[in-house]
């Protein structure tokens, strides 16, 4: 899932509108990334869902949402943010960097 504003709801309101997006909804809050991907863009945040987050090693979750490992997850979600609104449509133009 690529994530853009939506009319007038904002990148964060839509996921957390979606229940498969509650693991990342709450790293986003863990990461205080919340005030940045509502901030004006445009950028797009590839969203992984709870089922991507399950994929992943035992405890790795849960380690990454503590207080203490801030740092580390901000670092991984922004990697999945890029400047500029980019669509499936246009996938073989993209050119970008991560917002790191």
């Amino acid at each position: 899932m690529c994530l853009h504003s939506s009319g007038s709801k904002n990148r964060v309101a839509v996921a957390a509108g979606s229940p498969d997006h509650t693991t990342l909804i709450a790293a986003i809050k863990a990461a205080g990334l919340v005030q940045a991907l509502e901030g004006k863009g445009p950028f797009t945040f590839f969203c992984a869902t709870n089922a991507a987050f399950n994929k992943l090693p035992e405890g790795t979750v849960a380690e990454l949402l503590k207080p203490e490992n801030k740092a580390m997850l901000t670092k991984i979600l922004t990697y999945h943010l890029v400047p500029g609104k980019l669509t499936a449509k246009g996938y073989k133009k993209w050119s970008w960097r991560c917002l790191k």
